[in-house]
């Protein structure tokens, strides 16, 4: 790279930088600009980047950091949202791709953001329909583009809807006639061109939705792990595998299985019993586990929310809300203390910053 500096040093000090450095140093020159912009740098770069949580909280969307240098003391760091604070609230939903998020508004349209470079853009509206069961934000190495995907649910048919951003419009894709499932949760799981959602038709019929972001194509496969005391579940990703965590709540317990190939069967890698995260003197309050998700070392962040029905306390009191961080090679937990209440937090999607060019978003 430079006469002074060899090529591997170069990278392991690069690799280390703010993306705001790195979008100053990709002026150098056109060597650097080469490097930076190469998906392997980009790779490893989000290798190394800390995974960090974006959540709703004090009417507000928060970036939270658990896995710091101190992860008992954490304080919620606030976005710089562009738009006006009444356009989100408890019910938006946020995806995210490459450090971009996608934002849904109360007026039913789109905003991709990228909290670092500030950049913002409003998507437009496919038509006047009601919200989407299903939402999915990705990108699509065959075309060399980013996608938004919506389901629009209609008494005969449902719709996966496709912006384009290469494009800049929507695009109609398919028809699933007379669909007679539901969805466990609106987000989809991105692993590499595919989004993934759990859907369901009863209470024991339940199967793995499969949408391709490159050919606009979905499949289903079969949901093997099914326990008659789940109430939850969730999708994720750790170690480049889709990942199934799944709540018992009269065991209270925590299951996690993996899928090695796709489609293929899984393989329970956890099975946690939750009673050991709450303290004797906490057991007045009803815990139940609210949000659960592996982070970049493959931790897992658990959040409780405990109720407890006693009318005369005050409603904040009657809700406590416990983060808890699981290191999943020793087998030890801790509480996440956070400077500020918890009261209002919900987990929404977690975040790694990247430097990857997003022009084709932002253009």
């Amino acid at each position: 790279m430079t006469k002074y500096l060899p090529d591997e040093l170069a990278i392991e000090i690069l690799v280390r930088l703010s993306t705001k450095d790195l979008a100053r140093f990709k002026c150098v020159s056109k060597t650097w600009r080469g490097l930076i912009n190469h998906r392997g740098f980009i790779e490893l770069y989000q290798n190394n980047s800390p995974a960090k949580f974006v959540s709703f909280y004090d009417k507000d969307l928060y970036m939270l950091d658990v896995e710091s240098k101190r992860p008992a003391i954490t304080n919620p760091l606030k976005l710089d949202f562009p738009l006006d604070q009444s356009m989100i609230d408890e019910s938006t939903c946020v995806l995210h791709c490459d450090g971009t998020l996608c934002v849904t508004l109360k007026n039913h349209t789109f905003m991709v953001w990228n909290p670092s470079s500030k950049q913002f853009k409003i998507l437009p509206n496919p038509g006047i329909y009601p919200d989407s069961n299903i939402l999915g934000f990705g990108y699509d190495p065959v075309h060399d583009d980013y996608k938004v995907v919506k389901f629009i649910n209609r008494r005969d048919a449902s719709t996966a809807h496709v912006f384009e951003f290469r494009t800049g419009s929507w695009r109609e894709s398919l028809r699933i006639p007379n669909p007679d499932w539901y969805y466990r949760d609106r987000r989809g799981t991105l692993l590499d061109q595919y989004l993934y959602w759990i859907a369901y038709r009863s209470s024991t019929d339940r199967f793995i939705l499969c949408f391709n972001l490159s050919t606009h194509e979905y499949r289903k496969f079969p949901l093997s792990v099914y326990n008659q005391g789940v109430t939850c579940s969730w999708l994720g990703v750790t170690s480049q595998k889709l990942c199934i965590t799944e709540y018992e709540t009269c065991r209270k317990e925590i299951k996690i299985s993996v899928m090695e190939k796709t489609g293929s069967s899984w393989n329970k890698i956890i099975s946690l019993s939750t009673s050991s995260f709450i303290s004797v003197h906490d057991h007045i309050y009803d815990y139940q586990v609210e949000f659960v998700s592996f982070t970049k070392r493959n931790d897992l962040v658990v959040t409780f929310t405990g109720y407890k029905d006693n009318f005369e306390m005050e409603t904040e009191e009657r809700t406590k809300t416990k983060v808890f961080l699981y290191k999943t090679g020793d087998e030890k937990f801790e509480q996440v203390q956070f400077c500020n209440s918890l009261a209002g937090l919900r987990f929404l999607c977690e975040f790694v910053e990247t430097p990857k060019i997003t022009n084709r978003i932002f253009t």
